[in-house]
């Protein structure tokens, strides 16, 4: 199993250790990889692509990556609050790293109950 995300695309070539790619973020068909360290890297890719190639070389790995709408995608590990009513995400690491985003009641209600039902799926 892969322990990296590698994004290549013509010329270049992007490999993040998917343990610190905390979220991407769509910009029409260009995509910001945002990592741990708050580095952000613009690629030629589509949302839906990285989505697909996420899964493909992660694996099961891969299932802590989560779609929340049309623009984002997170890595759950990183997600310290949802609050629906003022539709924002905050993810961090809990030292240097602290990104709140946006979204939609209806993704953050779905992302709550992700969670709250992993949590009561947890055995161990």
């Amino acid at each position: 199993m892969n322990t990296h995300v590698v994004i290549s695309a013509g010329t270049e070539l992007l490999r993040v250790p998917a343990a610190r790619l905390v979220y991407i973020e769509a910009d029409g068909n260009y995509s910001h990889v945002v990592t741990q360290d708050g580095h952000r890297k613009m690629v030629s890719f589509q949302l839906g692509q990285l989505e697909d190639l996420i899964a493909d070389q992660l694996g099961e790995a891969g299932e802590h990556f989560v779609r929340l709408g049309r623009k984002l995608i997170i890595n759950t590990d990183y997600l310290y609050s949802i609050d629906i009513s003022r539709q924002s995400v905050v993810l961090s690491d809990c030292r240097q790293f602290r990104k709140e985003l946006s979204a939609s009641r209806e993704v953050l209600t779905r992302l709550k109950a992700y969670v709250d039902a992993s949590i009561l799926n947890y055995d161990g």
